[in-house]
């Protein structure tokens, strides 16, 4: 973050390019191709050589990044029936244990993370965590007994935590509303497209390396997730452009920045100001924090049952370790497209909620069949796919907040992380209670909760639609006193080695 100017123009410089009444109205072809991909719309050439950039740089590696670190989390519940359980001696709700401690580790680190954000450049910050991500990753492979595995997944928990909102939050320094909802669910969706990776990844590892070098077809699969991740990390300490205004990235010019700078401040996009007690009250004043948080947790909580359907094809006991790992694939190549058809929609319309809303009814639907405990075998499959459906809701909801808040950018960080961080909160002991592994796959009421969850997510969108209608702005009113805050803590940021405060 640099360091706050109040003396600064509001606007960055005016780059020379093409205005809109020197170019030609855009057929109709032309028109629908942009709705389908921005990139192809009617932008100027500056602006498209921006976005082009940044998704070549930023946004691949940023995919690359989120996909590593989710193939962990999937890998777990694969690890789990693909040898783990018998080879640690892991009974009861232990499944739901690693779960837990994971999501202690990402709940006590996500809100500071994105504080540390506001000072340090991401640049820097998220690179190294994920290298220390990826080490903690490979010590899983030789862990000896449940409780190391405990403590391991509650440190990269902790180190995972930046990930989602702090990625999310990047985005919305970057691409307008337009833009903004297909980037986020690209970017989230390399979590689907890791999900259905992982089942391949073990199915493989099982059988080719399974005993190899005295190791367990599980254990190598955490090794080959740690070293995949180390030169992801290395290249993002120079893929990162942090913001517009103090980006050091090396792919783009100043012209770039300043055709950033620009399109944020058309879109309503403020640049940091720096982060202080003053910041903290105003998030806390403000109704997105409050008013979506309940609609988010539930989504949340709803979400996790997916996760729960290869318990599901092992109980059946008619498909082998392999299959079990791959048939999943299916519903995460669904949710992918479904995911990306949703971003195109919601970004042609320039709004969020009729599109979160709809997704949300196939979830209810699927928990609702679910729930049924005499629908045939067919029903079951379709019903379990049809969970997998309205997980880019999710990306859209952040993309949302980033656009609620997007006059104050200290304000879009401390909501995208307080979402997360209360989503994890419940989901740390929720399904522990909701889906617990002794009565697996038959959950006496956990079907029925799900779909109970789905309902208050549905719910809840109107209500955020109501509270935007009447307060169609988040206010950000400094005081005399504010600014002195601001500028007391912006003043304590120490030099970063370069002659630039960051």
């Amino acid at each position: 973050m640099s360091a706050i100017d109040f003396t600064a123009p509001a606007t960055a410089p005016e780059p020379t390019e093409n205005t809109g009444a020197q170019r030609k109205p855009p057929s109709l072809g032309k028109k629908i191709l942009g709705y389908l991909w921005d990139s192809l719309d009617d932008k100027s050439p500056e602006e498209h050589r921006l976005v082009r950039r940044l998704d070549s740089f930023y946004l691949i590696w940023a995919c690359f990044y989120y996909f590593v670190m989710y193939l962990d989390s999937t890998n777990i519940s694969n690890a789990y029936v693909s040898g783990m359980q018998e080879d640690l001696a892991m009974y009861g709700n232990q499944l739901n244990w690693m779960t837990t401690f994971w999501t202690i580790g990402y709940i006590i680190g996500t809100l500071p993370s994105q504080f540390v954000q506001m000072r340090i450049r991401p640049s820097r910050w998220l690179p190294a965590l994920e290298l220390m991500w990826g080490a903690l990753v490979m010590c899983m492979a030789a862990a000896p007994n449940v409780q190391t595995i405990y403590t391991i997944r509650f440190l990269v928990g902790l180190c995972e935590a930046s990930a989602y909102p702090g990625m999310m939050t990047l985005l919305g320094n970057w691409y307008t509303p337009q833009e903004l909802g297909k980037r986020s669910i690209i970017f989230q969706q390399s979590s689907a497209a890791a999900q259905m990776f992982s089942g391949f990844l073990q199915a493989g590892i099982y059988n080719g390396l399974n005993g190899h070098a005295g190791l367990k077809g599980w254990r190598w699969l955490f090794i080959f997730d740690g070293i995949i991740s180390l030169p992801i990390a290395v290249c993002g300490f120079w893929l990162i452009p942090d913001a517009p205004a103090n980006s050091r990235a090396f792919y783009l010019k100043d012209i770039d920045k300043q055709v950033a700078q620009r399109r944020m401040d058309r879109s309503g996009r403020a640049q940091a100001r720096g982060f202080g007690w003053a910041t903290l009250r105003e998030g806390v004043a403000n109704w997105p924090l409050w008013v979506m948080v309940v609609p988010y947790i539930a989504f949340v909580l709803a979400l996790h049952i997916a996760s729960y359907m290869n318990l599901w094809l092992k109980a059946l006991n008619i498909y082998s370790v392999a299959k079990i790992n791959v048939i999943p694939s299916g519903g995460y190549a669904l949710e992918i497209v479904a995911a990306l058809a949703m971003a195109v929609v919601s970004d042609a319309l320039g709004t969020r909620w009729p599109v979160i809303m709809a997704g949300a009814a196939f979830g209810l639907l699927g928990g609702i069949l679910l729930s049924v405990p005499s629908i045939s075998f067919g029903v079951r499959y379709f019903a379990w796919f049809l969970t997998f459906v309205p997980v880019g809701t999710g990306a859209l909801l952040f993309a949302w907040g980033n656009e609620l808040c997007g006059n104050s950018a200290e304000l879009r960080a401390i909501l995208l992380g307080w979402l997360n961080t209360m989503g994890y909160v419940f989901n740390a002991f929720v399904p522990l209670y909701a889906y617990p592994a002794s009565e697996a796959p038959n959950y006496k009421y956990g079907y029925k909760i799900n779909a109970a969850f789905w309902g208050i997510y549905l719910v809840g969108i109107p209500v955020i639609v109501l509270f935007e209608k009447k307060f169609p702005r988040v206010q950000t009113v400094y005081s005399d006193a504010d600014v002195e805050d601001i500028r007391a803590v912006d003043g304590k940021i120490q030099d970063d080695g370069t002659g630039e405060k960051v």
